[in-house]
């Protein structure tokens, strides 16, 4: 990620939540299931759902929003929301982990992906259905602000230190090699 994704002005609003999931519309990555949490809960929250097609119905709540490529309006949608949620049965190394990290949004993902985790701050886990995720939802809401703070000290990569730590192992291996 370069400097972009770490340029932090955007003052968030935390009156409500606004959550955001932005991916593939597919069965394993959890959407269906995310879609029928969002139909049981009764409160005021909005999700909005970047990628792919419109095949579900929109509601009060619900949002699709056609597939975004362009890191600035990528980096925008991160910004507009509070909370991204991944609502996948499985994942490797999902690449929105560290964007909404870097964008300072704190993270919702289920049990069954909570590997992702790893030494993060500000990534949470719940269980899946509709009381855990409100549960977890109002809880980040209220400690917003401390958890931004935590955020801060995650150490994410950066195209700037992938850089300097490929000159160090190349230069390295070349004077190893006595040229």
């Amino acid at each position: 990620m370069d400097k972009d994704w770490f340029a932090h002005n955007k003052k968030i609003q935390i009156a409500s939540p606004k959550l955001l999931y932005l991916g593939r519309i597919k069965v394993e990555k959890g959407i269906n299931s995310l879609l029928e949490l969002f139909k049981k809960i009764k409160k005021d929250f909005k999700l909005s759902i970047v990628g792919g097609s419109k095949s579900f119905t929109e509601s009060s709540n619900i949002n699709f929003i056609k597939e975004v490529s362009k890191k600035k309006e990528i980096i925008k949608m991160y910004d507009s929301h509070n909370i991204f949620i991944l609502p996948s049965f499985t994942e490797g190394s999902p690449k929105v982990i560290l964007e909404s990290l870097a964008r300072l949004r704190p993270i919702i993902v289920f049990e069954e992906i909570k590997h992702v985790k790893l030494n993060f701050e500000g990534i949470f886990i719940c269980k899946r259905n509709n009381s855990s995720l409100e549960e977890k939802i109002n809880y980040i809401l209220r400690n917003y602000l401390r958890i931004q703070k935590k955020m801060k000290k995650n150490i994410l990569p950066s195209k700037a230190n992938f850089q300097k730590e490929l000159i160090k192992i190349l230069d390295g291996n070349f004077k190893d090699m006595n040229l």
